[in-house]
């Protein structure tokens, strides 16, 4: 992942992908990959809420971006809260409350279920997808559910790159949601990064944990080489180097 945080994030009248039209707040959108195919996307979000969310949202040309320094996505935290039952007027992060879950081992919430219930194939249909999800976690960290969410994820066959990209560089680097989960995430994407090569991911685990990639050698391996081709990569290690 890049090393800013706020890389991913998009103020609202930008585009969400390269190529796409950029649109206003309000009146029409550019069509979407699925409405270009002519599929309805309320086909692949009735199942879901938070989809159903990440749907709505881009509709509405709502701020979906946790990064963003000027409203700081709360349209679409609220959102998010309402899947929960959370009134509007309602503060958005409730943190004292959120301990207290989380201490008391709470059943997760509707919007956690959903969250670690995700289709990761048809979350990426979505536009702007990767920056709603993020939004997602840390609302699920900052209400004591994020445990539900990873401890899912974390032991399903397959998990996007980008989705364990994102959740090390957030949250796992710093051992949230608990040591335990945060320790198996890591493993993961040790694995992971042995295997892809993915530039974003290496960079990242190189950044997070690089005793852990220099203990794993598949991950070591792996590090040297995509080194060869990436130069972000590259000034990592040299960096570590000059440190060492």
């Amino acid at each position: 992942m890049s090393t800013s945080p706020d890389a991913h994030h998009r103020p609202r009248h930008r585009a969400a992908h390269p190529g796409e039209t950029s649109r206003p707040i309000e009146g029409g959108h550019a069509p979407t990959r699925i409405e270009r195919a002519g599929i309805d996307p309320g086909l692949f979000v009735r199942a879901n809420p938070f989809l159903d969310a990440v749907w709505d949202a881009n509709e509405r040309g709502t701020c979906i971006g946790a990064g963003c320094g000027e409203c700081g996505a709360l349209e679409f935290r609220r959102m998010l809260g309402a899947i929960d039952g959370a009134d509007p007027a309602d503060a958005v992060n409730l943190r004292a409350a959120a301990l207290a879950a989380r201490d008391a081992g709470a059943a997760p919430t509707r919007l956690a279920q959903a969250l670690a219930d995700l289709d990761f194939d048809l979350l990426r249909l979505a536009p702007r997808w990767l920056d709603a999800l993020d939004t997602a976690l840390f609302h699920a960290r900052d209400h004591g559910m994020l445990v539900h969410v990873l401890a899912a994820w974390v032991r399903r066959e397959a998990i996007p790159t980008r989705v364990l990209d994102l959740v090390l560089f957030r949250h796992a680097r710093y051992g949230y949601p608990d040591d335990r989960v945060a320790d198996l995430w890591i493993e993961r994407c040790l694995e992971a990064g042995s295997e892809a090569g993915d530039d974003g991911l290496m960079e990242t685990l190189l950044l997070s944990c690089p005793e852990r990639v220099g203990a794993h050698p598949p991950a070591r391996e792996a590090a040297l080489r995509t080194a060869r081709h990436s130069a972000c990569v590259r000034r990592v290690i040299s960096r570590l180097g000059d440190c060492a």
